[in-house]
């Protein structure tokens, strides 16, 4: 039995407890500029630490935002305080914010941040609560108040305590600026963990065990007989009708996109069969028709412990980690290559039908060999090109996107897609979790061409650049596309993402 203490969660607990930690005579130090400033570092430190609550859309991973971040980022603010009192300049709000707001950025909370996205979205928080605005109050009729209330022109900390006592006690996800649904994204991760943990303390025992565990034959045909049903429907349904089918080699004279499509076909076949062979012998030691092996052995203990082995994913990036959803979306993917991808090949028109990016092991890479095919169309350099996308495809079609490809089946978090405007705006607390965005249109361009990343009729939009990633753990990223939004801060807060495959 473990016992652990953790600290209530919420952003009014947080403060609370940043509030505690502090004594008056530190905090009343100064004028009540410095106060204020302080406070306000005490809540971006409490909605940066609990942001990470709804991991992996609050942050794409757990961060270590600590009290020596907000102990730097008060001494900053002292002594940047005492230095604006020494310049006295007019009209001056007595703190540079600029080297406040880069001193966090750089060396404080940003440097934490090894996200792109997620470095993105500190950015954005920062230039939200450093501003003089913010220390005049005033509430403004849209987005995300920070803080939530005017601050006190007083050196007292009581009456700071006093603001953060009003705070509710649950946070809200519109408080943070996250999606109204949100929560909900939260619960059913939450739901998934634990169903993985219960999977982990009914097999962990025995597969950790001892040595005899290692070939306890009648685990390994309880634990793993619903993998060898399920990739046995598989080879019987599927995949029985694609055997005739052969994957030719990659010649000199191959474009680099129908040389990319061989490629990932053949690994494809070639883990179909590794997976094949190695769940046909297991089943055999099961049925005790063939004798154990160290390789087998560790094979089984993997997918005993909800794992997937070492070997059957190193050369599959984004693999899935659960066993069951590995195999069906190995099966998915074997299906899509050798069916409809093959036949592309052997018909020269790879790109010419819409593209759903989750039919192979690699997308990035398919998008790379894009991107190089259309450099030598172009006669650039691959660096002198970027990456435009559309729903209107008639905007993609000229001389400067030789190769314009449809990317169909996207699936959008975060945010709602307004099919009458084509641009991204704020979901509701009733809107599904996630929505299949219409075809997407997207070709690598000059950068001197079309200096844009993206093309729209929509007037008075806004541009968002999203990150594109493999699942919704985003942990692997794929690309990155520009689209049309109402409100490019609120997208930025939401942390919308793009995703290939809802259910992997």
């Amino acid at each position: 039995l473990k016992v652990t203490y953790e600290a209530p969660p919420g952003v009014k607990k947080n403060m609370l407890r940043t509030l505690e930690s502090w004594n008056q005579n530190w905090f009343g130090q100064g004028n009540d500029l410095r106060s204020r400033v302080i406070f306000l570092c005490a809540h971006f430190h409490a909605i940066m630490q609990e942001r990470r609550t709804y991991i992996p859309q609050g942050w794409t991973k757990f961060y270590e935002f600590s009290q020596s971040d907000l102990q730097s980022a008060c001494e900053t603010v002292s002594l940047l305080v005492k230095a604006g009192e020494s310049m006295k300049n007019p009209g001056s709000s007595g703190i540079d914010w600029v080297t406040l707001i880069g001193v966090l950025e750089q060396a404080v909370y940003g440097s934490r941040v090894d996200n792109e996205f997620d470095s993105r979205l500190v950015r954005e928080y920062l230039a939200m609560f450093f501003k003089s605005e913010t220390l005049e109050g005033g509430r403004r009729k849209s987005g995300v108040d920070v803080p939530a209330f005017d601050l006190p022109a007083s050196t007292n900390m009581a009456d700071f305590r006093a603001r953060v006592d009003q705070l509710p006690d649950l946070d809200n996800p519109a408080s943070f600026g996250m999606a109204p649904n949100a929560d909900r994204s939260l619960q059913r991760i939450n739901s998934t963990k634990a169903i993985a943990s219960l999977r982990q303390l009914a097999t962990g025992g025995a597969s950790e065990g001892s040595h005899s565990a290692a070939v306890d034959i009648k685990l390994w045909r309880t634990q793993l007989a619903p993998l060898f049903t399920i990739w046995e429907n598989v080879n019987k349904g599927q995949l029985s009708k694609l055997r005739g089918i052969d994957i030719r080699p990659v010649t000199p004279d191959d474009s680099p996109t129908v040389a990319f499509v061989l490629m990932d076909a053949a690994e494809a076949s070639r883990l179909g069969e590794l997976v094949t062979t190695a769940l046909t012998t297991l089943q055999k030691v099961v049925n005790g028709t063939a004798l154990s092996t160290p390789d087998l052995q560790v094979q089984a203990k993997a997918l005993i412990r909800g794992e997937v082995p070492e070997s059957w994913a190193s050369t599959w990036p984004s693999a899935p980690e659960e066993p069951s959803l590995y195999l069906q979306g190995l099966a998915k993917r074997i299906v899509a290559l050798k069916g409809d991808w093959i036949r592309r090949v052997q018909s020269r028109d790879v790109t010419g039908q819409p593209v759903s990016l989750s039919d192979f092991l690699r997308p990035d890479v398919f998008l790379n060999a894009l991107r190089q095919q259309t450099a030598r169309r172009l006669a650039v350099s691959i660096d002198n090109l970027h990456l435009v996308s559309t729903f209107e495809p008639h905007l993609l079609r000229d001389d400067s996107s030789p190769l314009p490809i449809t990317v169909q089946e996207l699936i959008l978090e975060g945010c709602a897609f307004d099919e009458s405007k084509r641009i991204l705006v704020e979901g509701q607390r009733t809107s599904s979790l996630v929505s299949v965005l219409p075809p997407l249109t997207i070709a690598w361009m000059s950068k001197v061409a079309h200096p844009e990343r993206t093309a729209s009729s929509a007037r008075a939009a806004g541009t968002i650049s999203l990150p594109v990633y493999a699942s919704l753990t985003r942990e692997r990223l794929i690309a990155e596309v520009e689209l049309s939004t109402d409100s490019t801060r609120q997208r930025k807060l939401n942390a919308a993402a793009l995703f290939l495959t809802e259910n992997e």
